[in-house]
């Protein structure tokens, strides 16, 4: 059985913005997963069925979806 959510961007206010509707969990860990990639607000969805919630997991997350890093600067002693 394939439940509902509904996707919800949550912003640094404290404000929350529903973004979609999505069918099933994997469904919705994934679109929850591309949103990352595109902002460094939070996201997170409630399932229509019993009002839980589901939160991205960063853990499991490649660190291509966290969002671009900087290099780290090497040392002097790295260098030699």
């Amino acid at each position: 059985m394939n439940r509902k959510y509904d996707v919800f961007e949550k912003f640094s206010d404290g404000s929350s913005l529903w973004r979609a509707c999505v069918l099933g969990l994997e469904g919705t860990h994934l679109h929850l997963r591309e949103l990352a990639q595109k902002s460094h607000n939070r996201f997170y969805a409630i399932a229509h069925a019993n009002g839980k919630t589901v939160h991205l997991n960063l853990a499991n997350v490649g660190l291509d979806l966290i969002g671009p890093r900087k290099p780290a600067k090497r040392s002097r002693s790295a260098a030699a």
